[in-house]
């Protein structure tokens, strides 16, 4: 019996940086897929907005969430390349990010992905190209 794809998310799900960070999958009025991580005071730097690298392991989960949902059971993914652009900081407020994949090839994935506010106010732009693995029999 092969699983659906969903099972592919709900696996990044249970991961332990999810975990960590409290990152959930979550769907915007679209129907769009994508990834909310709640801030807290432990997220930001030392001038009180959420660290740069919260930002960019959202970017990175977002584009993993896009391209798990386009993938089978049988294969996964790795980031083997992330851009950031950061647009503006985020104080209080909770993130939210969504991917979209611009190519889907046999071995690449690239996409773009849009960090919003809780007040759906742009805060970042990415960009990010994951490769394909095939799962060995015994992983599967």
């Amino acid at each position: 019996m092969e699983e659906e794809p969903m099972a592919n998310l709900e696996a990044l799900g249970s991961s332990n940086i999810w975990k960590y960070l409290g990152m959930t999958i979550v769907t915007n009025e679209q129907g769009k897929k994508g990834v909310k991580i709640t801030t807290t005071d432990k997220f930001k730097q030392a001038h009180g907005s959420v660290h740069g690298g919260i930002i960019a392991t959202v970017i990175d989960t977002a584009m993993g969430v896009a391209v798990n949902e386009a993938i089978g059971p049988d294969r996964y993914a790795v980031t083997v390349e992330l851009k950031v652009n950061y647009l503006l900081p985020v104080v209080d407020s909770d993130i939210y990010a969504y991917a979209h994949l611009v190519k889907e090839g046999k071995r690449l994935f690239m996409g773009t992905v849009n960090v919003y506010d809780e007040d759906g106010k742009l805060v970042a732009i990415g960009s990010a190209t994951f490769s394909m693995i095939t799962r060995r029999k015994e992983q599967l």
